[in-house]
C-alpha cells in the first residue's frame, strides 16, 4: 500500500465540509431532477451519490487510529520503562565497581542510557546480560547476583513483541488514510461531475441563481506548521498570525510522554478549562478547533502555548488551517 503522503487529495476543503457541500448539492440535484433528466442526471444517478456520501460520512474519524496506536506506543513504552529500570540497577552496581572510564565499564555500553528508545535498550541487554555473568565475580560483593540478570533477559523477551508490533500498527494506520483519502477524492469527483453538468445547463438557459447553486467553492487552504522541543516541566510560546476562533489545530507529540497545548493571554499563562493533552505518538494528529483550545480574541486569550508537565523533553509538531 503506498504511503498517504503520495495520495494527494483533490479538494483543500475538510472532510466534514465536503460532506456538508454534498448535502447542499444533493439537496438542488433532487430539486432540479426534472429538468436536469436530459442531461443524464436520473433519480439513480442522484441515489448513488446520495450513497456515496453516506458511506463516506461512515468512515470512522482518526480517533480510532490514534486510541490503537497510542495504546499500543504506551505498552512498548510502559515495557521500555521496567527493563531500562533493571538495566540501570546493574549500571549503578558497576559503576560502584569499575571506574566509568575503564574498559570494563565502556564494555556495557551504558552511554546515554537514559535516552535510548525500546529498541535501542532491547538490543544492549543481552549484551549487559552476558558482561554481567563476565564479571561476576567482581560485581557480585557490591549486590549483583544471578535473578538480576535473569529479570533483564525476562523483561527484554517481553518487550520485543511490543516492539515488532509498531510497525504494523503505523502501517494500518496508514492504510486508512490512504483509503479514506482515496473515498474523498471518488466523493469530490462524483459531486463535480454532477454540479458542472448543473451549472452547464443553467447556464445555457440563462438561469444565472441556480446556474450559481451548482457551483463548488474550494479555496486552497493555507496551512502554517509549529514545532519545536518543550523541556521537562517547561513551557513555551508559538506565534499564530492570523488565527481565528474556528481555524482547525492539528497537535501531534513525536517524542516524550505527553504536552498540552492551549491559547492564554500571556507567556505564562496557566490552562484552563480548554485546553488538549495530547499524548505521544509520532504518527497522528489530534484535531482541535482554536476556540476549544481557549482561544479568544475579545477576551484577549491569542498566545499559542504549549506545556510540559513531565520529567522528560518531549517534541511536537503543530498545524493551523
Amino acid at each position: 500500500m503506498a504511503s498517504p503522503k503520495l495520495l494527494k487529495l483533490l479538494f483543500s476543503m475538510s472532510y466534514e465540509k465536503l460532506i456538508d457541500t454534498c448535502l447542499a448539492k444533493l439537496a438542488f440535484l433532487k430539486r432540479d431532477q426534472a429538468d436536469l433528466a436530459a442531461r443524464g442526471i436520473t433519480i439513480a444517478k442522484i441515489n448513488a451519490f446520495d450513497a456515496e456520501r453516506i458511506a463516506f460520512a461512515a468512515i470512522p474519524s482518526n480517533v480510532t487510529g490514534l486510541e490503537t496506536n497510542t495504546l499500543g506506543y504506551e505498552a512498548r513504552d510502559k515495557q521500555a520503562a521496567i527493563l531500562l529500570t533493571n538495566i540501570q540497577t546493574v549500571q549503578t552496581i558497576v559503576g560502584d565497581t569499575f571506574e566509568t572510564k575503564s574498559a570494563e565499564y565502556k564494555g556495557f555500553q551504558f552511554k546515554g542510557l537514559g535516552k535510548f528508545d525500546a529498541s535501542l535498550l532491547y538490543n544492549i541487554s543481552s549484551n549487559v546480560v552476558i558482561k554481567g555473568g563476565k564479571y561476576m565475580s567482581q560485581l557480585g560483593p557490591k549486590g549483583l547476583d544471578a535473578a538480576m540478570l535473569t529479570n533483564i533477559t525476562t523483561e527484554a523477551a517481553a518487550l520485543l513483541p511490543l516492539i515488532a508490533a509498531m510497525p504494523v500498527l503505523v502501517g494500518d494506520a496508514e492504510t486508512f488514510t490512504v483509503e479514506r483519502r482515496s473515498a474523498g477524492n471518488a466523493l469530490f469527483t462524483t459531486a463535480k461531475g454532477l454540479c458542472s453538468t448543473g451549472k452547464a445547463f443553467y447556464t445555457t438557459a440563462k438561469d444565472k441563481v441556480k446556474a450559481k447553486n451548482y457551483v463548488i467553492y474550494d479555496a486552497v487552504r493555507k496551512v502554517v506548521t509549529r514545532s519545536g522541543i518543550v523541556k521537562a516541566t517547561l513551557s513555551l510560546v508559538r506565534k499564530t498570525a492570523g488565527m481565528t476562533a474556528t481555524k482547525r489545530v492539528r497537535m501531534k507529540v513525536k517524542s516524550g510522554t505527553s504536552l498540552q497545548f492551549y491559547f492564554g493571554m500571556t507567556k505564562n499563562s496557566l490552562p484552563g478549562v480548554l485546553s488538549a493533552i495530547v499524548d505521544y505518538n509520532p504518527n497522528i494528529f489530534v484535531k482541535k478547533t482554536a476556540a476549544e483550545l481557549g482561544y479568544n480574541a475579545a477576551a484577549g486569550i491569542t498566545v499559542f502555548i504549549i506545556r510540559n508537565i513531565n520529567g522528560d523533553d518531549a517534541s511536537f509538531s503543530a498545524k493551523f488551517g
